[in-house]
């Protein structure tokens, strides 16, 4: 069973996906932890940037195309079709993930659409192999009020935390910072209503 953390938010642009890939490589250099890293967007962003051109596992059945190992992380790509969003779940096709999911791994990582539901069968996949569920709820100033509500919607998680963009940042920056060790280790106490809002100005973290 695995640790696995969730990213979310309900912008698109504002550094999911990024962060995504810094938190895996930062888990699997620094801690040497085995991670796999899910590409659950809808544009496979992540996946194209870096150099995953496969098929994705939900659109072709070849797990060669859609798991690779990319800088010492497992990336599981998805979907290359936006328009199989939502209408690809099929039993095989989840079975398959399921195989995927159910190999040793330490942490596991999904960057996600906008707006994605707790109840997507991605999601509940995940969940059947995981101990520890983390949510990290990306916002900016904007979309702070929403955020809290969607993230209020996933009520399975062990804890959730909204990671506050104030500026435009460094994403990099932020992984070398205590705070998403905090995080991992789950030691962040100050919560209200079971959620932690963490402010990621420079000011505030260094």
């Amino acid at each position: 069973m695995s640790i696995s953390i969730f990213i979310l938010g309900l912008k698109g642009g504002i550094g999911k996906s990024r962060l995504s890939y810094e938190l895996s490589k930062y888990i699997s250099g620094k801690k040497f932890k085995k991670v796999l890293l899910i590409d659950n967007d809808s544009l496979s962003t992540l996946s194209n940037v870096l150099g995953h051109y496969g098929d994705g596992l939900l659109d072709g059945f070849d797990l060669r195309s859609s798991l690779k190992e990319i800088d010492g992380i497992f990336m599981l790509k998805l979907r290359n079709k936006v328009y199989l969003l939502d209408k690809s779940y099929d039993n095989e096709r989840l079975e398959q993930l399921k195989s995927i999911l159910s190999r040793n791994w330490d942490y596991i990582i999904v960057d996600n659409y906008v707006g994605i539901l707790e109840e997507n069968p991605i999601i509940r996949s995940v969940y059947e192999f995981s101990h520890t569920k983390i949510g990290i709820f990306i916002s900016d100033d904007l979309s702070l009020d929403s955020t809290i509500r969607y993230s209020i919607s996933w009520n399975q998680l062990d804890s959730k935390h909204v990671i506050l963009i104030n500026r435009v940042y460094d994403t990099a920056n932020i992984i070398d910072k205590t705070i998403l060790d905090l995080i991992l280790n789950q030691n962040l106490t100050n919560y209200v209503n079971g959620l932690n809002v963490i402010g990621t100005d420079k000011a505030d973290i260094s």
